[in-house]
């Protein structure tokens, strides 16, 4: 999916699902799951011309009549996002070993316990 979006800042993006890199992918109707993962909410990293990074989220869905939509989220969100993902006990939901990999790399620490 390719749209165009303002930022908050007013500049012009381009985000394509299909060239930016995911972070996260929601599981697609694994088997014995029902509809329980018939739509989802992955999580993209556009970088502009700029250098400057942009994540957003892709909402998607199997069901007809379900439109899918993309939304530009800030940094901090995109943080959480992740961390939400990592805290899963669900073997469908929680990050892959990858996923985790890439999260450290774009937000050293964010893992790190400071309780």
């Amino acid at each position: 999916m390719r749209v165009v979006r303002k930022t908050p800042d007013g500049k012009t993006v381009i985000l394509d699902t299909s060239t930016d890199e995911c972070l996260y992918r929601a599981a697609r109707n694994p088997p014995n799951t029902g509809t329980a993962f018939t739509t989802g909410r992955d999580l993209y990293r556009h970088v502009s011309k700029s250098g400057k990074a942009y994540y957003y989220i892709y909402g998607w869905s199997m069901w007809a009549g379900d439109s899918p939509y993309i939304e530009l989220i800030s940094d901090e969100e995109a943080k959480e996002f992740l961390l939400q993902k990592a805290a899963s006990a669900s073997p469908y939901v929680k990050l892959s070993e990858d996923e985790w990999k890439r999260a450290e790399e774009l937000f050293p620490g964010i893992f790190d316990e400071n309780a």
